[in-house]
């Protein structure tokens, strides 16, 4: 019985880390939501990724805005490397927004997470994704 427990128990976290991120195009605004089934996050919040296609030179912009959790977003280039990340967009305002300069074409990654654990770390978010190019 255990053993079958233990089975459940990590094909359900499994499945959540494994689900294939929604694409995002630029200039859309997504209404999200964090879940306990989400992909855990080293802090104890969750998190959840969009792909998102951008040109090189340009300036890539995710706002993320929730009441419910405490909000962080990270970049990744194509690669998978950490092309940028916030946690608090100014004092007082713990909705993040972050920039970064694209390097290449392709397909970027948009993690949008939680910081912190319990029932603060999930909820409803929007997120805004737009690009400027000079």
């Amino acid at each position: 019985m255990r053993r079958l427990a233990l089975v459940l128990a990590l094909s359900a976290f499994a499945g959540s880390t494994l689900a294939a991120p929604e694409t995002v195009r630029i200039g859309q605004t997504v209404q999200g939501e964090l879940t306990t089934t989400d992909a855990p996050r080293d802090d104890g919040g969750v998190s959840k990724d969009y792909k998102v296609e951008a040109k090189s030179g340009q300036f890539l912009i995710v706002s993320v805005n929730s009441e419910d959790f405490d909000g962080h977003v990270t970049i990744y280039n194509p690669d998978r490397s950490k092309a940028a990340e916030n946690d608090d967009r100014a004092d007082g305002n713990l909705n993040p927004l972050a920039v970064v300069e694209t390097s290449q074409d392709g397909v970027y990654t948009v993690r949008v997470g939680s910081l912190g654990g319990g029932d603060r770390s999930t909820g409803r978010f929007t997120m805004k994704v737009v690009a400027f190019s000079e």
